[in-house]
C-alpha cells in the first residue's frame, strides 16, 4: 500500500474509534459507513467490517452479536481517552480560530494552542487525499462593510482583563478614549467581552457610575487585576445587554421606516434580503415604495447615507431631515475649493 493509502486508512480507522459509543447496542456497520461518508471517506460496508475486525484485535472494542443488526462499541472496562482530533474537529477548530482567540483567557489559549497546531497539521496531511480536509479553501465569509485591520492588543493588558473577568475581580486601568489622547484612570468592574467586527470590547461598570459601558481593548494603556471582588449587578445578562441594542448605538427604539427607492438593483436586493420580517416592498416601476419596522441605530444611518441618491427617506420626518442635512453638508464640502 502506498504512503498516501496508509495515511488514509489510519485516518479512517481513527475516525471509527472516535465514533464508537461506550455501551451496547453500539453502532451498526451501516451507521458507521454512513458517518464516514458524511466525513468525506468514501468506503464500502465490507471495508468497514474489515476495519472493525482489525481494530478489535488491538483495541477493546466488541461486537454485540446477540441480535441483528450487530452493533459495535467499546467494552465495559475500556478507558476511552483517544488523543488527537477527528477530521471534523480539526476543520472546526481551524475555521473558528481567528474568531475565538481574542475571547479566550490566556490560560485557556495557552492550553488550546497546541490543538490549533494539531488541527492545521492534520488537515495539511490529508489535504491531497481527503476532500473535506480542503473544505476551508472552498468557503469564505465576506464582510459587507469596509474592511479594516484589527487593532493591536497589548498582550499583558489583555491577560489582566481576561483574568479579572474570569475571577470576577476589579481592574485598575489607564484608558484613552476615542475622543481624547488624555489617559483616564478608571476602576472597572468587568462584566463581559464582546467581539464586534475587528474590535474587542470590555463591558464593565466604571466607578462611580452604576450602568454598564463599553471599553475598546486596544485603547487600554495599562490594566492591573485587583484583589477585590467586582460588583455583580442584579439581573445583568451580557446576552440581554447586546439584544437590547447596546452595540447598535441607537436609541434602543424601533420605528416605521418608509423609503422611495430609485434603483432596481437596490430594490431587488431588499426584496431578497429584507430589512425586517415586517417589510413591505411594493414592486413595480421605479421609484419603488418600501416600508419596514426597523431598530434605530447608527448602522441604519450609515446604510442610508451610503446609498446616497438611490434612496429617499419619506418617514419618519426627523430621520428625513437628519439625512437631508448631512447630505447637504457633504455636498457643500465638495463644492468648496
Amino acid at each position: 500500500m502506498s504512503a498516501n493509502g496508509t495515511r488514509m486508512t489510519l485516518a479512517r480507522q481513527w475516525e471509527i474509534l472516535k465514533f464508537l459509543p461506550s455501551r451496547s447496542p453500539g453502532l451498526t456497520v451501516k451507521e458507521i459507513t454512513s458517518r464516514l461518508d458524511a466525513e468525506g471517506f468514501s468506503i464500502s460496508k465490507r471495508s468497514v467490517e474489515r476495519d472493525l475486525t482489525e481494530l478489535s484485535r488491538i483495541f477493546p472494542i466488541v461486537c454485540n452479536d446477540k441480535s441483528k443488526p450487530f452493533g459495535w462499541y467499546w467494552s465495559r472496562d475500556a478507558v476511552v481517552d483517544l488523543p488527537g482530533l477527528s477530521l471534523a474537529e480539526a476543520l472546526s477548530l481551524t475555521m473558528v480560530e481567528s474568531l475565538i482567540k481574542p475571547l479566550l483567557p490566556a490560560s485557556v489559549l495557552t492550553a488550546i494552542t497546541p490543538r490549533f497546531r494539531q488541527a492545521h497539521a492534520k488537515l495539511k496531511s490529508l489535504q491531497e487525499e481527503h476532500k473535506l480536509a480542503s473544505w476551508q479553501d472552498k468557503v469564505a465569509v465576506v464582510n459587507q462593510l469596509l474592511p479594516q485591520v484589527s487593532p493591536e492588543l497589548n498582550p499583558f493588558v489583555l491577560e489582566q482583563i481576561q483574568s479579572a473577568l474570569l475571577h470576577e475581580r476589579c481592574l485598575q486601568a489607564s484608558y484613552r478614549s476615542l475622543k481624547s489622547d488624555v489617559e483616564k484612570q478608571l476602576k472597572l468592574h468587568p462584566l463581559g467581552l464582546v467581539q464586534r467586527r475587528t474590535m474587542t470590547y470590555l463591558v464593565a461598570i466604571a466607578e462611580p457610575y452604576n450602568e454598564a459601558r463599553q471599553f475598546a481593548l486596544h485603547r487600554f494603556v495599562e490594566a492591573t487585576e485587583l484583589d477585590e471582588p467586582r460588583q455583580n449587578p442584579v439581573g445583568f445578562s451580557l446576552q440581554r445587554y447586546i439584544q437590547d441594542g447596546a452595540f447598535s448605538y441607537g436609541s434602543g427604539q424601533s420605528f416605521d421606516l418608509k423609503l422611495r427607492i430609485f434603483s432596481e438593483e437596490v430594490a431587488r436586493n431588499l426584496a431578497e434580503s429584507p430589512l425586517s420580517n415586517e417589510q413591505v416592498l411594493l414592486n413595480g416601476e421605479i421609484p419603488a415604495e418600501l416600508s419596514a419596522k426597523v431598530d434605530d441605530s447608527w448602522q441604519l444611518r450609515w446604510w442610508l447615507l451610503s446609498l446616497g441618491e438611490l434612496v429617499e427617506v419619506v418617514h419618519p420626518t426627523e430621520l428625513r431631515e437628519e439625512i437631508s442635512n448631512r447630505l447637504q453638508e457633504a455636498s457643500q464640502r465638495y463644492l468648496t475649493e
